[in-house]
């Protein structure tokens, strides 16, 4: 397992590694992509146990390893995150998201009446499922530390219990992640949020961040390793900025002016709307709306030449 973790500050750019199928002819892409991307510019890798059925935290270690057994690359050169919340599966194990349930999880006291559904995920705040979770990443990357480690789409939770009880199990779950640093597993950690941006209007997903950072900041004296929000933003999801549904210092605020005001990092997903913004906008365009708001943004791709296109880009916008 290789130890260490990276020397600087997550990127101004991470490659994204969520869109394909569980194809052994994507992996390669993927793989390839990483090398690429890794020695070309883009330092951070976006991943998360549930992706792909853990193809691509499997394919980030062989990718990652591959560059720091042959000297091309230090572990210290590299900033790697993960997530876990979701229910997930293991495919080369051949177990879906439910087998995996029934033969990994539930002898480790982990239960169906643990998870939230809704439209298909299954989330939960047990700090037992993060545990299992963060360790199994770390043995598909063959890592000793992940630099960011997120709880991934907290807000479905969120829809079962009153605010009190969703912050009170939140604030347990911190305590497990403050843990985690201290083991050295992780160095820091954050929220990666969905529905709280794509439908801004729904109470039913609402949480105030500046709750979290106070619950966070409480277990360690104020010096908590809460470092990250990452979330939807792009040209066709802008709420993130245009919305002010949060409250700082009794101030109504966007999301991305609250992480700001309390010391947090921004981390935008899809800044290409999956796709859709290039109906009438360049990348360039969109990669810049996403660069002009937010402090880091994840591009997802698995080829070689579009990532060339994205690092272009980038370096054009820091000109």
């Amino acid at each position: 397992m290789i130890k260490g973790f990276s020397s600087h500050e997550m990127g101004r750019i991470a490659l994204g590694t969520h869109i394909g199928d569980f194809s052994k002819e994507d992996s390669e892409k993927y793989v390839q992509a990483m090398m690429h991307a890794l020695q070309n510019g883009i330092d951070t890798i976006d991943g998360a146990i549930n992706y792909r059925g853990m193809c691509s935290e499997i394919d980030e270690g062989i990718a990652i390893n591959s560059l720091i057994n042959s000297g091309k690359l230090r572990r210290e050169d590299i900033f790697i995150t993960s997530k876990a919340g979701l229910l997930f599966g293991d495919i080369q194990a051949g177990m879906n998201p439910k087998k995996y349930l029934s033969k990994i999880l539930e002898p480790n006291g982990i239960s169906q009446e643990d998870f939230v559904e809704y439209e298909g995920l299954y989330q939960t705040l047990n700090p037992k499922f993060y545990e299992i979770a963060i360790n199994k990443s770390l043995e598909n990357l063959n890592l000793e530390t992940l630099d960011v480690h997120y709880i991934h789409i907290p807000e479905i939770s969120r829809i079962r219990l009153a605010p009190d009880e969703f912050y009170d199990k939140m604030e347990v779950l911190f305590h497990w992640y403050e843990e985690k640093v201290k083991e050295g597993k992780i160095r820091n950690y954050g929220l990666a949020v969905e529905l709280m941006v794509e439908e801004p209007d729904e109470r039913k997903w609402h949480f105030e961040i500046e709750e979290m950072k106070k619950r966070a900041d409480k277990i360690v004296n104020g010096k908590s390793h809460f470092r990250y929000v990452l979330f939807d933003y792009n040209v066709l999801c802008d709420s993130g900025r245009t919305v002010a549904n949060q409250t700082v210092d009794g101030k109504q605020v966007s999301l991305i002016d609250a992480c700001h005001e309390l010391g947090i990092e921004t981390v935008a997903s899809m800044p290409f709307a999956m796709g859709d913004g290039f109906k009438n906008h360049t990348l360039g365009e969109m990669l810049e709306f996403a660069l002009n708001n937010m402090d880091h943004v994840i591009v997802g791709s698995k080829n070689p030449k579009h990532i060339d296109e994205i690092i272009e880009a980038y370096r054009r916008y820091m000109r």
